[in-house]
C-alpha cells in the first residue's frame, strides 16, 4: 500500500467513522512488528514507524556486531560498518529493513488491520445506540437466512434471531418487518452485533405492555406468565385499582387488545387470568378452562394435587399434558391432575380424616376445621407452616380464633 493510499485511508476513518488516528497508527504498528517477525527471519527487535502526517512506513531491526559469519540476529563488523561507521564488536546496530523484504507485508497488514479497527469501532458505536434497548422490543426488517436464523436489518446495525429463540408459528420473508426482544449485544467477533428473542416469556411481557396502556402505566399488572411458545400462554394479572377489571383491561373492546398480540405471535392461545394471594384461588384460576371440584397443595414437596369431575380431565390436563404443564409452570409447583368422582371418593375420605385430626388436635369447631381443610391444610405440619395473615383471611376466623389455634399448636 503507497503511502498517499495509506493516508487517505487514515484520514477517512478518522474522519467518517470518528476513530483518532493516534489510535489507528498504533494499532497499525504493533501490527506490522507482529506479521513482520513471522515473515523476517534476521535480526531481532523488529520496530514499525508509520508517519501519521505522510502516511510512510519505515520499519528497522536491530543486530549484535560480532567478528566472523553473520547469521540471524548478528552482523559481521565490516558489514556492520557500512550503515553505522562508529559500530564496534559486542556493540547493536539498526539496520532500515528494505522495500522489498517489507512492502508487501505491510501492504496486507495495513489493509486488515484498518478493517479490524472499523469493525472494533463499529461494535463500540452498535453498543452505545443499543445500550438501553437491552430487554425491551426493537422492529428491524429481515435482510437474509443463514442456517435456520434470521438474520434482521436494524439500519445501525445486523440482529440474529437463532433457530432455538424463534417462536414455531414465526414464517418470514426478506423484506418483512420483524419485532424481537433484544437480549444482548455481541461486541466481540464477527458477525450480526444483537442478539434477539421471539420465545421467551419477556417477549410476551413486553408485547402486553406496548398493547395495553393499563399495564405501562401500572394500574395493571402481570403477576406470572406462563409460555408454550407458538402454541398457548397463561398471563396472571392484578388490578391496583378496584375500579379497573385487569381481565377485561387485557382482553379489550370485542377482544382487540389480546387479538393484535396473537396476531404478532402467530395465532399463539393466551389465557389471560386473575391473580389471587389465596394459593387455592389462584391455582383455581389457573386451571381455566377447567373447572376443578377442590385442590390439595402439598407444600413440602411442592405438589398440587387438582381433583376434577371425570368430564373434564381433558380439559384439565389440556393437549399433551399442555394446560396443566402451564399451570405448573405459572405456579412453580407440579400439578396432578386427580379424577373427582361424585360418590365418597378417597379424596373425599382424606378430607373427613384430616378434618377429624385437626379437630382432636385443636380447640376449634368442627366448621372451623373444616375451612382449614377447604383451604389446603390437611395437617398440623401445614398449619405449622401457615402465616397468620393467611389464617387471618380465611373466612370467619377472628383474631381470638387465630391466637387460640396458634396456642394450641405451642403444646402439640
Amino acid at each position: 500500500m503507497a503511502a498517499n493510499e495509506l493516508l487517505s485511508l487514515l484520514e477517512y476513518i478518522e474522519q467518517e467513522r470518528g476513530i483518532g488516528r493516534e489510535d489507528l497508527i498504533d494499532a497499525l504498528e504493533k501490527s506490522l512488528v507482529s506479521a513482520g517477525r513471522k515473515s523476517i527471519d534476521y535480526g531481532k527487535d523488529l520496530t514499525v514507524h508509520v508517519d501519521q502526517h505522510t502516511g510512510k512506513i519505515t520499519a528497522t531491526i536491530e543486530f549484535d556486531v560480532v567478528e566472523g559469519a553473520t547469521e540471524g540476529e548478528v552482523i559481521n563488523i565490516d558489514e556492520a560498518k557500512k550503515t553505522n561507521p562508529d559500530a564496534e564488536v559486542g556493540g547493536t546496530i539498526t539496520r532500515e529493513i528494505p522495500h522489498r523484504d517489507f512492502g508487501r507485508i505491510a501492504a496486507q497488514t495495513a489493509k486488515q488491520t484498518m478493517i479490524q479497527q472499523l469493525r472494533k469501532a463499529e461494535k463500540a458505536r452498535v453498543y452505545e445506540d443499543f445500550k438501553d434497548s437491552i430487554g425491551q422490543i426493537i422492529s428491524g426488517t429481515v435482510r437474509r437466512f443463514e442456517a435456520g436464523n434470521i438474520i434482521v436489518d436494524f439500519q445501525k446495525a445486523e440482529g440474529i434471531l437463532a433457530y432455538r429463540d424463534k417462536s414455531p408459528n414465526d414464517n418470514f420473508f426478506v423484506g418483512d418487518r420483524i419485532n424481537a426482544l433484544l437480549l444482548d449485544i455481541n461486541t466481540s467477533g464477527s458477525g450480526p452485533s444483537l442478539i434477539i428473542n421471539r420465545s421467551s416469556r419477556n417477549f410476551l411481557r413486553r408485547l402486553f405492555e406496548q398493547e395495553i396502556t393499563e399495564i405501562s402505566e401500572g394500574i395493571v399488572e402481570i403477576k406470572g406468565i406462563a409460555r408454550d411458545p407458538g402454541v398457548r400462554s397463561k398471563v396472571a394479572v392484578i388490578s391496583n385499582e378496584t375500579r379497573v377489571d385487569p381481565i377485561g383491561a387485557c382482553i379489550g373492546l370485542r377482544g382487540s387488545r389480546v387479538k393484535s398480540i396473537t396476531t404478532e405471535l402467530g395465532g399463539e392461545r393466551i389465557d389471560i387470568i386473575r391473580y389471587d394471594e389465596n394459593r387455592r384461588n389462584y391455582i383455581l384460576n389457573a386451571m381455566q378452562p377447567a373447572t376443578p371440584k377442590s385442590v390439595e397443595v402439598d407444600e413440602k414437596n411442592n405438589v398440587v394435587n387438582v381433583y376434577v369431575d371425570k368430564t373434564q380431565i381433558r380439559l384439565a390436563i389440556g393437549k399433551n399434558w399442555q394446560n396443566a404443564k402451564l399451570c405448573g409452570q405459572l405456579l412453580g409447583m407440579k400439578i396432578n391432575v386427580v379424577p373427582f368422582d361424585n360418590e365418597e371418593s378417597v379424596f373425599e375420605k382424606k378430607l373427613k380424616e384430616a378434618v377429624k385430626v385437626l379437630a382432636e388436635s385443636l380447640t376449634i369447631s368442627e366448621d372451623l376445621t373444616k375451612k382449614l381443610v377447604d383451604n389446603g391444610i390437611l395437617s398440623i405440619d401445614g398449619l405449622k407452616a401457615a402465616e397468620k395473615k393467611d389464617l387471618l383471611a380465611i373466612e370467619g376466623f377472628t383474631e381470638d380464633i387465630v391466637n387460640n389455634i396458634l396456642e394450641s399448636l405451642e403444646n402439640l
